[in-house]
C-alpha cells in the first residue's frame, strides 16, 4: 500500500515528524554551509532588505504610512514584509520542489508528502527569524512593545496550512508543467506590491479595497500589524473564515498530490 493511502496531510506529518526534522536541518544548514557568515545570513538578509525599502521610501520619498509617525515607518513596513517573506519562500520553493530531491522519487518506501513539511519548517525557521528583528526593532525604534504582541503567532497559524496545500498542489503541478516556475516570480511580485506593506488599506479606493482581500498575505498583514503594532485584539471573524479556506486549500492540495505522484518517476 503506498504511503500516502488513507493518511490525511496531519496524519502524515505526525508518523514522520522525526523524518521532517532531520530534513529542515539539513536543509537549513545547507543553505549556509561553506559562507563565512553561516546562518548569520538569515539575520543579515532581511536587515538589508528592510535597510533597502526603508532607504527609498522613507528617506528618499519620505513617505509616510497613514498618521503614524515617521519614525515607525520602517517598523510598520518590516512588519508586512515578514508576511510576504514567509510565503514567497513556500510558495517559491515549491516550484522545484520536486526536481531538487528527484533521488527520492523513485523510493516508494520514502513518503514525498513530507517535502512541503520540509521546506514549510524552514521557512518557520526563517520566520521566527525576522519575528525577533521585528520586536527588536520596535522596541528600540518605537520604545515599547504592546501586549498583544505574542499573539502574532495566533494570527500567523492560518497561512499554515494554505500555503501547504499551495506547496502540494504547485510542486506537483510543475513536474507536468514546467512553464509554471516561471509564472509563480511574477506571481510572487504582484502580491507584494498588491498588499497593504508599502501602503495602509485607507488609501485603497473603497470600491477596490474587496479586491485586496484576494490576495491571500492582506488580511494576515492586516492582523499582523493589529496586534504588534497597534494593541488590538484580532478580529477572530476573520480568522475564522482565512482558517476555513486554508483547510480547504490543503486538503484539496494534498489530494491533488497524493493523486498525481505516482507520475513523477515517468516524467523525471
Amino acid at each position: 500500500m503506498s504511503m500516502v493511502d488513507g493518511r490525511g496531510p496531519f496524519r502524515d506529518f505526525l508518523g514522520n515528524r522525526l523524518l521532517v526534522k532531520r530534513l529542515a536541518a539539513r536543509d537549513i544548514r545547507g543553505r549556509y554551509q561553506g559562507s563565512i557568515f553561516g546562518a548569520l545570513w538569515s539575520f543579515a538578509t532581511p536587515l538589508l532588505l528592510l535597510s533597502a525599502y526603508w532607504f527609498l521610501l522613507g528617506v528618499v520619498l519620505q513617505a509616510r504610512f497613514g498618521t503614524a509617525p515617521q519614525i515607525a515607518y520602517p517598523v510598520i513596513l518590516f512588519s508586512g514584509l515578514i508576511v510576504h517573506l514567509f510565503c514567497a519562500e513556500v510558495i517559491g520553493r515549491s516550484a522545484g520542489l520536486i526536481f531538487e530531491h528527484a533521488t527520492y522519487v523513485k523510493k516508494v518506501v520514502f513518503p514525498l508528502t513530507v517535502l512541503p513539511w520540509m521546506s514549510m519548517a524552514t521557512a518557520v525557521f526563517h520566520l521566527v527569524v525576522n519575528l525577533s528583528i521585528l520586536f527588536i526593532g520596535q522596541l528600540l525604534i518605537v520604545g515599547h512593545i504592546p501586549p498583544t504582541w505574542p499573539l502574532v503567532f495566533v494570527v500567523l497559524l492560518p497561512l499554515v496550512p494554505l500555503l501547504l496545500g499551495l506547496s502540494w498542489l504547485l510542486s506537483a503541478l510543475c513536474v507536468y508543467l514546467r512553464d509554471i516556475q516561471q509564472v509563480i516570480p511574477l506571481v510572487l511580485t504582484m502580491m507584494m506590491f498588491l498588499s497593504p506593506i508599502f501602503f495602509p488599506m485607507e488609501m485603497v479606493p473603497a470600491s477596490l479595497r474587496g479586491y485586496m482581500y484576494l490576495n491571500p498575505t492582506t488580511a494576515i498583514i492586516l492582523q499582523v500589524r493589529a496586534v504588534t503594532i497597534l494593541g488590538q485584539a484580532p478580529d477572530l471573524t476573520i480568522l475564522c473564515i482565512y482558517c476555513t479556506i486554508s483547510l480547504a486549500v490543503m486538503g484539496a492540495g494534498y489530494w491533488f498530490f497524493a493523486r498525481t505522484r505516482r507520475g513523477f518517476a515517468d516524467v523525471l
